[in-house]
């Protein structure tokens, strides 16, 4: 039973040894069928679909608010007059503030207020067939009037109260200031200063959006003299969010050339030695991964999954699988045999039964935590984890055809001593062609010789970097001192993840000199964010009841008990009704009798009851109270959740709501679904390991060092400023795949060499994947890097998130893995490359001349 996973691993090595060999029999077949699949599957791009909208993208599908919100629009119609309490509408908002952020109670700031919406119903119009629309005409309307939130400032009772130092506060003229006001200071219940004021333009016409884009055209053109604007309307992060992202395409592209760069020098041996370089190879790996990228596009296309922005961080991900892939095949192929004492097929096929194993385990790892994430409740996770997903497929599968077959190509090339750019010329090593009588270039352009061992492929990139790490192995201080590092690293990340916050600031989705940056950043820093909800009875009552009218009056009485909800503010029509002279309670007929006259003369209350056809039934009814302030993302949405027990543990059936609720879903989704997608993702990732790694010490390795990848990733998200969002969840289940990437390879590495102490197993394990590690991960953390300095909040975090989980998952494979290793790793082996036995003589030379001047 002992020995089960040996003979599993070998199985699987057959299997893949024996592709090896078909691999090497028809590499230029395999090469143009790979080729050209691509590029027929990159046909489907001709479809591709763009979906948009921060709602739609944003907000978990089919949440209990969006169910509610449909609900609802079914039962209450909208009413001739608009109330914003009651019903959403396009709008325009101006947010007017004093410069150096002083006392707004003068004359010359009102004057400013007054300006500006002179500006806003004069000075912005549209012409549609012929005809002139200025806001009047485009305006939601109540009573016959434009409903303008914050009018009371334009109004002289105002200006003689404030002129009197008699504005009184929360309420003025019975109408709510909390909102309407910046930073607010009151003394005895009279308003002694503010910042600035809000204005909101709502709109309820065919032309709204006509005029929006008008409006935002021109509005900075408004005069003031002691005050500054700010402004911004319905769809305006729909639209600064799609700027946003295409604003960045600069970095975009320098990332990815940076990434390609690099990959290309790293594979270069820079000798002179122009049958064993292989920089040309590693630029064939590199067009395999954009190979994948443009088939994978065209595929998803095709089958209808729509295009979003943050998909456009992919191909960064692919780039950087693909050049992972890349460098642990090229290194399988620089640990087999000597190319003079063994054929290229046998070459082939010790490359295929090592590190085709080895990128085979890191992309199904990736690949299933992308699927898993396909089931995200959000669009946006959902969409980016479906493309991905099918590019890491496809890059896998590009990997072991396309530029394997390159491999086998170059290998040819080799065997035949032929010039690595001129393959049609064979050349000679600089001792032959001075006998021949060359010089000059002829001498340093044309010489070359086969490669007897790894170190005449190995680039400096890849020699020195894990020669360093095999002398810190070496000596028990050192590794003691990488324990005690990685457990002070865990310290700070568990604190990180203890005091990581949740939820996302609409201003970081675009960039910090959109209007729509400056407009969200004063209006969460300045204004209060209040929330009036409608309480719904969802089924007929009786309502002249007693017991029905308690139950209601219970339900709002618990509701306003809570810490964030304002007990002095509630909208009831019943309780209205009750306290007119028109109430009558005799019979359910004389009560809605006597209702409906008291509707007709209070249109306030309308719209908030619905009556049957036949007038003899209430068929539903609403009421509706308001929060306190309550800035943070995560108390909007335990406020909810909250309100909705109250409501469920109502005798009669009955839902609260609100619009921003459909946001605050958010909230309360996005940390259990997160979780819920990585637990899962962990969970299949160590099922993979133990199917291509089944040794019980290793698999407990990867699956810790998983673990303790992501507490980091998590934790340090907080000192990085990041908060818990929908687009930090898709960043998050793409380390999943990430982080055992690294830590596989190193294990299978150690499995898969032979030694007789872990000392020897861990500079031999090391020696083969420590080289293509640390360039893989280095690659892509240059690239990487570049995107700390893009607008798109979107791409910055992707470049925070990469940043740390490739950099500690290459500080957990080059270093903490094996010091653990030479502790408690396994000793007994099987030869598993019966190709090439190891050469521990050699190993040991290299280790000693790495001691030597770099």
């Amino acid at each position: 039973m002992g020995d089960c996973y040996l003979r599993q691993e070998e199985r699987i090595s057959r299997l893949f040894g024996a592709y090896g060999r078909f691999l090497e029999r028809h590499p230029v077949k395999i090469l143009f069928i790979s080729i050209t699949v691509n590029c027929l599957l990159g046909l489907g791009m001709l479809r591709l679909e763009v979906e948009s909208g921060a709602e739609r993208l944003y907000t978990p599908v089919e949440s209990q608010a969006s169910k509610d919100r449909a609900y609802l629009n079914n039962i209450f119609s909208s009413s001739s007059d608009f109330y914003a309490h009651k019903e959403t509408a396009d709008s325009t908002t101006v947010l007017i503030l004093t410069k150096k952020k002083g006392n707004m109670l003068t004359s010359a700031f009102l004057d400013d207020v007054t300006s500006v919406d002179n500006f806003v119903r004069n000075s912005i119009s549209i012409t549609q067939s012929g005809t002139v629309y200025r806001f009047n005409d485009v305006c939601a309307k109540q009573s016959s009037s434009c409903v303008v939130s914050g009018d009371v400032f334009l109004s002289s009772d105002f200006k003689q109260m404030m002129l009197a130092n008699n504005i009184t506060y929360p309420e003025f003229k019975q109408q709510s200031l909390t909102s309407l006001l910046a930073s607010p200071s009151v003394s005895n219940g009279i308003l002694s200063s503010a910042i600035g004021v809000k204005l909101t333009y709502y709109l309820r016409s065919t032309y709204s959006k006509q005029w929006e884009k008008e409006f935002v055209k021109v509005i900075s053109n408004a005069v003031v003299n002691v005050s500054e604007i700010a402004y911004s309307y319905s769809d305006a992060l729909d639209n600064e969010l799609e700027k946003n992202i295409g604003g960045d395409i600069l970095f975009y592209s320098l990332t990815m050339t940076l990434m390609m760069t690099y990959a290309c020098i790293a594979t270069s041996r820079l000798n002179c030695n122009f049958v064993a370089d292989r920089s040309l190879l590693g630029q064939a790996g590199v067009l395999a991964a954009v190979l994948s990228i443009l088939s994978s596009f065209g595929l998803v296309s095709l089958i209808g999954v729509k295009f979003m922005s943050i998909v456009g961080v992919m191909p960064f991900l692919i780039i950087g699988i693909g050049i992972d892939d890349v460098f642990i095949l090229m290194s399988g192929i620089a640990d087999a045999e000597s190319i003079e004492k063994s054929s290229v097929s046998d070459r082939i096929h010790f490359m295929m039964k090592t590190s085709g194993i080895a990128i085979t385990i890191t992309s199904i790892t990736d690949f299933l935590a992308f699927s898993i994430g396909a089931s995200s409740v959000f669009v946006s996770v959902r969409n980016f984890c479906i493309y991905t997903g099918v590019a890491v497929l496809f890059c896998y599968i590009n990997q072991i055809t396309i530029f394997a077959a390159c491999i086998v190509i170059n290998e040819k090339r080799i065997k035949g001593n032929r010039h690595c750019v001129a393959c049609c010329i064979k050349t000679k090593d600089r001792d032959t062609l001075k006998m021949d009588g060359k010089t000059g270039c002829s001498l340093y352009a044309c010489a070359g010789y086969q490669p007897k061992d790894r170190s005449d492929v190995d680039s400096p990139l890849e020699k020195y970097p894990k020669r360093l790490i095999q002398i810190l192995m070496k000596y028990l201080v050192s590794k003691i001192v990488i324990l005690v590092i990685f457990a002070i690293y865990i310290g700070f990340s568990i604190y990180g993840v203890v005091h990581l916050d949740q939820g996302l600031s609409l201003r970081n989705l675009v960039t910090e000199d959109s209007f729509f940056y400056k407009y969200s950043t004063w209006d969460e820093n300045y204004f209060t964010s209040e929330v009036v909800m409608s309480f719904n009875v969802k089924t007929t009552q009786t309502y002249s009841s007693a017991w029905t009218q308690g139950v209601i009056a219970a339900v709002l009485t618990t509701a306003k008990q809570d810490k964030d909800i304002d007990s002095s503010f509630e909208l009831n029509w019943l309780t209205a009704f009750k306290q007119s002279a028109l109430y009558d309670d005799s019979s359910e007929s004389a009560f809605i009798t006597a209702l409906q006259t008291f509707l007709t003369n209070v249109p306030l209350y309308a719209s908030d009851v619905v009556i049957d056809s036949a007038g003899s039934r209430i068929t539903s009814s609403r009421f509706y109270l308001k929060t306190n302030n309550i800035p943070s993302t995560y108390d909007q949405g335990q406020m909810m959740l909250r309100m909705r027990e109250v409501t469920t543990n109502s005798a009669i059936p009955m839902i609260v709501y609100s619009p921003p609720f459909i946001f605050f879903e958010q909230f309360v989704e996005i940390l259990p679904s997160t979780l819920q997608t990585v637990g899962i993702a962990i969970a299949v990732i160590i099922v993979v390991t133990i199917l291509f790694m089944p040794h019980p010490t290793l698999i407990l390795i990867v699956g810790v060092t998983l673990f303790t990848i992501l507490l980091g990733v998590f934790g340090f998200m907080y000192f990085w400023d990041i908060s818990l969002s929908s687009i930090s969840m898709i960043h998050l289940v793409m380390t999943v795949g990430f982080s055992v990437d690294f830590s596989a390879h190193i294990c299978h590495a150690y499995l898969a060499v032979e030694a007789e102490d872990r000392a020897t197993k861990v500079a031999l394990a090391l020696d083969r994947s420590g080289g293509p590690i640390f360039n893989a991960a280095f690659s892509t953390l240059l690239g990487v890097s570049i995107l700390g300095f893009a607008n798109s909040y979107i791409f910055k975090t992707f470049g925070k998130m990469m940043f740390l989980v490739i950099f500690f998952g290459l500080a957990h494979s080059v270093l903490l893995i094996p010091a653990v290793l030479s502790f408690i790793g396994p000793l007994k082996s099987r030869q598993v490359n019966p190709d090439k036995k190891p050469k521990e003589h050699e190993l040991e030379v290299n280790i000693k001349e790495s001691s030597n001047p770099i």
